[in-house]
């Protein structure tokens, strides 16, 4: 397969100019306007052959993330893989929809928690590739303890970064409130991402009228 013959191929300008507006950090000229759901069928086609290709265009990052959950690895290349990728990390959308392909994680636990410990001091990007990843695949009773020592231990500046720890914190409220209350409770966060942690476990539907009205309470003024 041509990869950027087939990017161009399932083009869709309209989608271009919509999506261009997300991501403000890539410049236009650099994305195609190709939409997820048809990337990820590419990169699943991709995953079949061995093939190489540039990373000058958005989509095409993307599919080389998505082929680190596609391709048939064993765990140390898929390591390496990860590796090779995260630097090239330049959007919140690339980081998120990445990470939410990586499901080998599952089973995989200490050595992806052990691979991503080395970006705690990162870029932008390399610590939001690790919040969102200790998000979606460590929320479970053996990891908790170590997800809050980690994500109370990040006080950074950086939009994406505080926007990504407000998220976890939303999410793993709902599976462990009594856990995430207490941190609210404290106000130990930097008060921005406090208040949008707070924010955020307002939006969700899995969370009481009361809890919601009591949370507010918590906000730092």
């Amino acid at each position: 397969m041509n990869l950027r013959e087939e990017l161009f191929n399932n083009q869709d300008l309209e989608y271009k100019a919509f999506h261009s507006r997300l991501v403000p950090t890539v410049k236009p000229d650099k994305i195609i306007g190709v939409r997820i759901p048809v990337l990820r069928k590419i990169a699943k086609n991709l995953a079949k052959e061995k093939t190489e290709f540039s990373s000058e265009y958005y989509e095409e990052i993307m599919v080389k993330g998505f082929l680190i959950g596609y391709k048939k690895y064993d765990i140390d290349e898929r390591l390496k893989a990860m590796a090779d990728f995260v630097p090239m990390i330049d959007n919140w959308a690339v980081c998120d929809c990445v990470c939410s392909t990586l499901k080998f994680t599952e089973k995989n636990r200490q050595a992806v928690w052990d691979f991503l410990m080395q970006y705690i001091d990162g870029t932008e990007y390399e610590v939001r590739f690790l919040v969102v990843m200790l998000m979606n695949y460590y929320l479970v009773d053996e990891y908790i303890d170590r997800v809050n020592d980690v994500l109370l231990s990040i006080d950074r500046e950086e939009y994406y970064i505080n926007m990504a720890l407000a998220w976890a914190l939303s999410v793993e409220f709902v599976k462990y409130e009594n856990t995430v209350m207490e941190i609210f409770e404290k106000r130990t966060l930097p008060v921005w991402v406090h208040n949008k942690a707070i924010q955020k476990t307002c939006e969700s539907f899995r969370v009481s009228k009361e809890t919601k009205s009591y949370l507010r309470t918590l906000k730092i003024k």
